[in-house]
């Protein structure tokens, strides 16, 4: 430590110059009177707190490297820095001494031709290129050179407009200068790159905190990085040049290895994959939701809407917003006239897309959205058999967003996707809806030879629907329910007649016979094309009983597949509720009193609470009317 008399300490306070004393971390040990005075400070303010923390605009990295230089290397370091308090040159000398730097800050005459501006770049705060060359002069060798290039800034600037590259590149400025160790000088060399110099020779720990902060920035593409980087050692007695070409032949090799590995087809290839994703999708609303979640990913608005056409109305069926954005106008749901004028009136008379970087200056535009708040909008027409059923639009909300080519391209290309995407989901629905009708027609013959109850195939698939949709099954396990339960007895093709439409009780062997119906069934079953396994469980195991005591198997519990579970109780609901020869309609009460006893017994209890939660949602279907009756 430097011990100070109190004798020279007045001695510093009687100087005209500033004096401070920093210790190894830059805290403030002592400062002198000039000193507080032109910072306007008291001494206890000061003492203890960094540098950094008491002058964070002061704190810049020539200084920082001059302090880390006098500290590592106990030699009297001095510098001329440009103060953006004073608005002046001065010049600092730091006498290091046993773990303290005293610092002496003087002023200097004012430098021609030198500026505030022409020593740190007005968009990042970094040093410019021309200060950077001035500081190299004077630096302590070894150091660590790295060049950073921007990946993609082209695309950043064609998807976002020029504001938004600027952002870009203020972020990674940001994240550098954040990331760097003291003693790091950070310079913005170009449009898109950056040069660090870092003392030291370590170029694997720079590596890894330059890996470490280009994971946490923004992609400007998905599977891209937010920086390439290109690295070498300044050893002593070498020129910069020769430590910076060596850094940038890196940088070129890496950049091209990127080209040729991951992007360079990379808005291709990023809307393939969107195109696979929505093709994976099978639910319509599904499709939607994801397309415009996706669309908010890809381009930086703050609303993205799907409103569907009906006649000469229009309204908002599906959003995507950005977290804390103005609520939605008009709200989902809410039916509103397709403007006679304006960008949906050009959407409607083009069938073309519309669009406007500055809304408010549009003729016509709708009062209720830009009192919301909008500023910049996309709208693209979604076909349906050769006319417009839906718009596709994006919002820019209390900003201004340039509407790039490439912005509207994507949004047309989720246009167009969406649309055969919809039209292949309309075809598939039109097939299944004829395969499901022919599938009823066939339950309902089976109903008709068994002397069934008339309507029992549809009220227990119907209720079954219902039940399934309780237990949160999605479109595909409902789909497989319905298929089941329409085709739950095909079995019943191949017992006799003698046994199906006996009157009386069975005989042993002739219980036997029937209860061999479900294997049949579902050895019929597996020879349709596409039945899904779901629909085979239902027909195989829907005696099945949650103790064991069921058949074709005995299967018990959750080895029961879960629609055979389903259709199970709902089967029976409507077989209690219907006349047959042996018995009269049981009261809707009664046969819930009867499901309920059966729970953990013949029925799965998880599935009974939902079918007792769900009768109480909906009051009791009508009582069945007699028909030609058998046992089932």
């Amino acid at each position: 430590m430097v011990n100070l008399s109190s004798k020279s300490t007045n001695l510093f306070d009687r100087m005209n110059d500033i004096i401070f004393i920093l210790d190894e971390q830059t805290r403030f040990t002592f400062v002198n009177a000039f000193a507080l005075n032109a910072w306007g400070k008291e001494r206890h303010e000061l003492l203890g707190l960094t540098f950094e923390e008491a002058h964070p605009a002061q704190a810049t990295p020539d200084m920082v490297c001059a302090f880390r230089h006098a500290v590592n290397t106990q030699q009297r370091t001095e510098l001329e820095t440009f103060s953006l308090r004073q608005h002046a040159w001065i010049s600092l000398t730091l006498h290091p001494g046993d773990g303290e730097v005293i610092v002496h800050a003087r002023p200097l005459p004012k430098r021609t031709g030198t500026t505030p501006l022409t020593e740190y770049d007005a968009l990042t705060s970094c040093l410019t290129r021309a200060a950077f060359q001035d500081i190299v002069e004077t630096l302590p060798l070894p150091q660590t050179v790295a060049i950073i290039d921007l990946n993609r800034l082209k695309h950043v600037n064609s998807l976002n407009g020029h504001s938004g590259g600027d952002t870009h590149i203020r972020t990674v400025a940001h994240a550098l200068r954040e990331t760097l160790p003291a003693g790091t000088l950070v310079c913005r060399w170009g449009g898109d790159e950056f040069v660090i110099l870092t003392p030291g020779t370590d170029q694997n720990a720079l590596g890894d905190l330059l890996d470490q902060t280009n994971t946490r920035l923004p992609s400007p593409l998905p599977g891209v990085l937010a920086f390439t980087v290109g690295m070498s050692t300044w050893e002593p007695g070498t020129p910069f040049d020769r430590a910076f070409a060596i850094a940038d032949e890196r940088l070129q090799i890496a950049k091209d290895h990127l080209e040729q590995t991951s992007m360079k087809h990379g808005e291709a290839a990023s809307f393939v994959a969107f195109s696979q994703e929505l093709e994976a999708l099978s639910n319509p609303d599904d499709l939607i939701q994801h397309a415009l979640n996706r669309l908010l990913d890809l381009l930086d608005f703050d609303q993205a809407v799907y409103a569907p056409w009906q006649g000469e109305d229009n309204y908002v069926s599906h959003q995507a917003t950005r977290e804390g954005g103005p609520p939605l106008q008009p709200p989902l749901g809410v039916r509103v006239p397709i403007a006679k004028s304006g960008l949906a009136s050009r959407v409607q008379h083009t069938l073309t897309t519309a669009w406007s970087t500055d809304y408010p200056s549009e003729i016509d535009t709708v009062p209720a959205i830009l009192q919301n708040g909008l500023k910049s909008v996309i709208i693209a027409p979604v076909f349906g058999q050769g006319k417009i059923i839906a718009t596709l639009i994006l919002r820019a909300m209390n900003r201004w967003q340039t509407i790039t080519p490439h912005a509207r391209r994507v949004v047309e290309l989720t246009a167009l996707r969406l649309e055969h995407a919809l039209e292949l989901r309309r075809a598939v629905s039109e097939i299944r809806s004829t395969l499901e009708m022919g599938m009823l027609t066939l339950g309902l013959i089976l109903e008709a030879r068994d002397a069934e109850t008339h309507g029992h195939t549809t009220r227990a698939t119907t209720l079954c629907e219902q039940l399934g949709r309780q237990l949160g099954l999605g479109a595909a396990g409902l789909d497989h329910l319905r298929q089941g339960a329409y085709l739950h007895d095909l079995g019943k093709l191949s017992v006799p007649d003698e046994i199906l439409r006996k009157p009386g009780r069975l005989t042993p062997q002739e219980w036997t016979v029937m209860q061999g119906h479900v294997v049949a069934g579902h050895d019929l079953a597996m020879r349709i094309p596409g039945l899904p396994q779901g629909a085979l469980d239902v027909i195989r195991s829907h005696h099945e009983r949650w103790d064991g005591t069921g058949y074709p198997d005995a299967l018990s519990g959750t080895t029961i597949p879960l629609g055979a579970r389903i259709f199970a109780v709902c089967d029976v609901y409507d077989a209690l509720t219907s006349v047959r020869p042996y018995k009269e309609a049981w009261t809707h009460e009664e046969a819930v009193a009867e499901i309920t006893r059966q729970s953990g017994r013949h029925f799965d209890p998880v599935v009974v609470q939902a079918f007792l939660h769900l009768t109480r949602q909906h009051p009791a279907p009508e009582q069945a009317t007699p028909d030609r009756h058998t046992s089932t």
